[in-house]
């Protein structure tokens, strides 16, 4: 694909487009091959460039400040509350957490731009990188251990481990970003169905993306593809003469065996990072139980407490919803709301075909979120600008 080709917008090929395309193209793979920002150090530098590029040449869709009102909003207000308590608190740890949310500012130039189109080429680069680094750590161990050394000294952008599903050890390699991934891996799904869109190039792609889904070791990861398949297909053959008969039973029988594998893997208690995940749930009811308040205002960003699933003081944990509750109170369904809110638009259009993959691509993404911290996080920002980028052009062109 040629790049002026591939940087073009729909709505027009201006230099001034061409550059902000190419800028948002290396902040989306910035963020996506280093998720920590601890390898390539330069997320912080191409988001403000992006940033300014966008203030001095694009025009901003003052409608978006609401969602952005919004989130800050309620980031805010507890933690002016939290002053007002005298709350001990990190404040390193409550700037890191309004810098993660920075990204939410873009919104105000996300529909000059077409960010899940911006974001194949990245998605395939990281999904690659992922897989060769795989199979050489499969083949060399001494691969695998300075792998090991260096994940170790940078801050772990990739996590590798050795888990047990069904009686079976696996090498895993988990991309941090990899669950934002997936808003590209239903556009090659589904032009795997549709016959004017297949080629051997975007069969190859598809291929790269499930393999790295694949060695990625954790439940949701790996069960996510098999989920969207299921999403395409419907739609895909729903009008179909025969569905009824056979196709409609068919993902009946793969929706029952996909949940009923899905319920024994997560409630699996002996597997370890089940039995940590569940171990914290006994500390979110204790420090409710003790703290009511804490339900209405929120403890407060950059706050602590103690959770028996990792047996220390802790200042986030997996469960991302309760965390939200934990440091925001009743302000958390405000955040909620900003993430929640382009399903209403992807909804409204959902008889256009790909519009509906995405909805149950991003819904799928808001409940891997819940497990997983993704959502107050630069991965869960770059998941917001997706579908945000996607409902404002959806609602220019229908």
């Amino acid at each position: 694909m040629a790049f002026d080709k591939y940087f073009s917008n729909l709505k027009g090929n201006n230099i001034v487009t061409y550059l902000g395309n190419v800028l948002f193209f290396l902040f989306i793979f910035i963020v996506l091959i280093d998720p920590t920002n601890t390898v390539l150090h330069k997320k912080d530098i191409s988001f403000l460039i992006l940033t300014i590029y966008c203030l001095l040449s694009q025009k901003p869709n003052v409608k978006m400040l609401i969602p952005i009102f919004t989130m800050f909003t309620a980031f805010c207000i507890p933690w002016v509350l939290e002053e007002a308590r005298c709350t001990n608190y990190d404040t390193e740890e409550a700037l890191a957490l309004l810098k993660s949310m920075s990204p939410i500012i873009l919104l105000l130039w996300v529909d000059k731009f077409n960010l899940i189109k911006l974001s194949r080429i990245p998605v395939v680069i990281s999904c690659l990188i992922v897989d060769i680094l795989f199979i050489l750590m499969s083949a060399y161990p001494e691969i695998e251990a300075a792998a090991w050394a260096f994940t170790d000294s940078h801050g772990a952008p990739i996590m590798m481990s050795r888990r047990w599903f069904f009686g079976i050890e696996i090498f895993a390699v988990y991309l941090k970003s990899t669950p934002a991934l997936i808003f590209v891996l239903i556009y090659y799904i589904y032009c795997l169905f549709d016959k004017e869109l297949r080629s051997v190039r975007r069969i190859l792609f598809l291929i790269i993306i499930l393999f790295n889904f694949a060695v990625s070791g954790t439940r949701s990861t790996m069960l996510v593809p098999l989920f969207l398949f299921g999403i395409v297909v419907f739609f895909h053959y729903r009008k179909h003469k025969d569905f009824k008969y056979f196709i409609y039973p068919a993902i009946i029988l793969c929706a029952f065996l996909f949940f009923a594998i899905l319920v024994i893997l997560a409630s699996d208690t002996s597997e370890a990072s089940n039995e940590v995940k569940y171990a914290h749930i006994p500390s979110y009811i204790a420090l409710f139980e003790n703290h009511p308040l804490d339900l209405i205002i929120g403890e407060g960003p950059g706050t602590s407490f103690y959770s028996e699933g990792f047996n220390q003081i802790v200042y986030k944990t997996e469960w991302s919803y309760l965390e939200l509750i934990r440091s925001f109170g009743i302000f958390s369904l405000l955040i909620i709301a900003v993430f929640a809110y382009p399903l209403i638009t992807l909804w409204r259009y959902r008889n256009n075909e790909f519009t509906y993959c995405i909805f149950w691509t991003y819904t799928a993404y808001l409940l891997i979120a819940g497990t997983n911290p993704l959502l107050l996080s630069s991965t869960g920002m770059i998941a917001l600008l997706f579908v945000y980028s996607y409902s404002s052009q959806l609602k220019s062109r229908i």
